[in-house]
Order: C-alpha cells, then sequence, then structure tokens
C-alpha cells in the first residue's frame, strides 16, 4: 500500500506522528513511531527519523458513538509532538488545554447569556410604568413637568379629588351647543372660612373678549360642596364621602333632578400629555336639561375631562398643567370672583 498523503475520510493533509486527523477527527491507521511509509521530513525538534521500512500497525478501532468527545483542536492533535514543542507528556497536557478551553468558552456563554437577559430585563424596566404600593408612577405632565399623580390620599375621601392651590391647566372644550374653544382654570386660597378648601376660576377669551367666573370648594361632613361666586348663597353637590361602585346622590330643583352616579374608582387615564392615576368616574344624569355626561376626577387636580356616556365626545378636556406662584394665583382668583371675600359654609344653605 502507498504512502499517506491525506485522511481517509476528509482529504486533508496528515502530519507525521498524527493518530488523528487534524481536521475531522478521524483515527488514523497507526504505524510505528512515524506513522507513514517512507522518509519523514525533518524533525523541527532535532530529532532522528525512523526507520523508513517501519511496518504499518493495525487502524485503532473507533471511537464508541455513545461517549461522545469534544473535537481536537486544530493545531493541538493528540501525539503531535511538533506542533505542541514537547517530547513528553503531550496527550495529558494536550487534554488539559482542550478542556480549559472548552470552560472559558463555557463560562464566556453564560456572561453573554446573562448579559443579554440583563439587557432585555432592563428594557422591560425601563419601558414599563414604575409602580409602587401606592400606583404612582413615574408620570409627568405639562410645561413644568409637574406630576400628574398626588400625594397618597384616601381615595374614598371626596376632597381628595379637589384641586391643588396654585394648579394652572388649560383645557379645549366642546359645548354641547356647539361651540368649541380653549379655557385656563386656576385654583388658589383666596377664602379665609376654614370650611372652604380651595376656590377657582375659568377664564377664556370670547370674540376678542375676556371672560371668567369663579367657584369656591366647601367641604362638609358628608363630602363636597362648591358655591358659585356670583350667587354666594346657594351651594350645591359635588361628591360624596365613602365613595365606591355604584353610589349615587341628587339634586333636586325648580327645574327637575339630577343623579350622580360612581361609575369607577382607581381608573388610570392617558390624555397624551401626562397620564393621571387613580381617577374617579362619575356619572351625571341631568333630567331637567335632558344631559348626561361622565367626569373622570384626578387627585388633587380636580375635573380632568368630561365626555359623554358612549366616548364619542369630549365636552372638557386637559390639554396642559403646571403650578404657578400661590400669589399669582390668588390675584387671578380674587380678579374673577368679586364676592370671594363673603364667601362661607352656612350651613343653612342647601
Amino acid at each position: 500500500m502507498g504512502d499517506i498523503k491525506g485522511c481517509r475520510q476528509c482529504g486533508a493533509e496528515l502530519v507525521p506522528g498524527d493518530k488523528f486527523c487534524g481536521d475531522c477527527g478521524s483515527p488514523l491507521p497507526a504505524a510505528a513511531e512515524s506513522g507513514v511509509n517512507g522518509p519523514l521530513p525533518a524533525n523541527p525538534m532535532g530529532q532522528a527519523s525512523p526507520p523508513a521500512n517501519a511496518g504499518r500497525q493495525p487502524a485503532a478501532a473507533p471511537l464508541p458513538s455513545a461517549a461522545p468527545v469534544p473535537p481536537p483542536v486544530r493545531g493541538l492533535q493528540p501525539g503531535n509532538v511538533s506542533n505542541l514543542g514537547r517530547s513528553s507528556g503531550v496527550n495529558k497536557n494536550t487534554l488539559l488545554i482542550i478542556f480549559s478551553l472548552l470552560g472559558i468558552l463555557f463560562l464566556a456563554a453564560g456572561g453573554i447569556y446573562w448579559w443579554i437577559s440583563r439587557g432585555e430585563e432592563t428594557g422591560k424596566a425601563a419601558s414599563s410604568p414604575i409602580v409602587n404600593q401606592d400606583k404612582s408612577k413615574a408620570t409627568t405632565g405639562g410645561q413644568s413637568g409637574i406630576s400628574a399623580s398626588a400625594p397618597a390620599v384616601d381615595l374614598t375621601r371626596a376632597a381628595a379629588y379637589l384641586p391643588e392651590p396654585g394648579l394652572k391647566a388649560t383645557f379645549f372644550v366642546n359645548y354641547p351647543d356647539g361651540m368649541a374653544g380653549v379655557v385656563e382654570r386656576i385654583s388658589a386660597r383666596v377664602v379665609s372660612n376654614e370650611a372652604v378648601r380651595v376656590s377657582e376660576v375659568e377664564t377664556g377669551v370670547e370674540q376678542g373678549e375676556a371672560f371668567g367666573f369663579g367657584f369656591h370648594y366647601v367641604e362638609r361632613a358628608d363630602g363636597t360642596y362648591y358655591i358659585p361666586d356670583q350667587t354666594p348663597d346657594e351651594i350645591f353637590p359635588v361628591l360624596k364621602n365613602n365613595l365606591s361602585v355604584g353610589q349615587t346622590w341628587n339634586y333636586q330643583d325648580e327645574f327637575g333632578r339630577i343623579t350622580w352616579t360612581v361609575a369607577d374608582i382607581g381608573v388610570d387615564l392617558n390624555l397624551g400629555f401626562t397620564i393621571f392615576e387613580d381617577c374617579l368616574l362619575v356619572k351625571e344624569d341631568n333630567q331637567a336639561a335632558g344631559f348626561q355626561s361622565v367626569t373622570y376626577y384626578a387627585p388633587g387636580r380636580g375635573s380632568v375631562l368630561v365626555r359623554d356616556p358612549s366616548g364619542g365626545t369630549e365636552y372638557y378636556k386637559m390639554t396642559a398643567m403646571t403650578l404657578i406662584d400661590a400669589a399669582q394665583a390668588a390675584d387671578t382668583v380674587k380678579k374673577w370672583s368679586p364676592n370671594y371675600a363673603l364667601i362661607k359654609d352656612d350651613r343653612t344653605q342647601y
């Protein structure tokens, strides 16, 4: 049989002394010292070449397929002294190197997997709202970055949904009579009477002329009420305490009956420029006017959206909000509330 020039399995060039192919790992026919017939190239270590007529040894039996082993690392084939530069202990050192490389690859793969998983979890955390036990989200709104979330309050208490002093908000209004426009709402403390929690004005411009009207919010044992500044002797209910879904209250006068029903509580409302948390939804059925609506009250912000029950029309929608100086807010409220000094909670009212 002629000299073995290449691997019988893949045809790769063989290195004298190899017992396995450096490319495919196939066992090679064993030979005496050289592993090939005929002359060998000069040994780079300066060792003498074996006799040219060294006989062949029977081919080594293939490894059982049931016990797979790592593929040989090219350039580190077992028994290849010239590649390793050693004349003894080759197989043991080579196996150690192979297992070390495999261990490094395993650790590296684990590290890459951990880093990718860490990145995915970080991305999820960044894109998801941050919620704590008080359901406070990291949301902002308005031009000043004022948070849409008010401090943690009792959501069953009517006063939780009054606007805080110094709040300035912009609304788009679309009245049922077809008129539309933009108004501003500003709240402040201008009444000394302790029961009057906060006052509020709504201002706008119509046909080039500025207008405004004020309201004063009173807290009583059973809930909150408002007093129109133009009629300081009248008082009307806003919300009742111990709020719960399905709760109702009424107001009756000579014109007809109005019924309010709590439709939902603890609802988050996304108005585009910010997200209002824990909103209270109250449905109003004004039988005197033949008009129905649903109002969204946000804690510390007051009403932020009024729409028809079907959701098709938005009558009153906040589009921006910010906090302004307390003195500036009070001056604006006083300007449009000429009777603010007369306002008090007279229990003989309604």
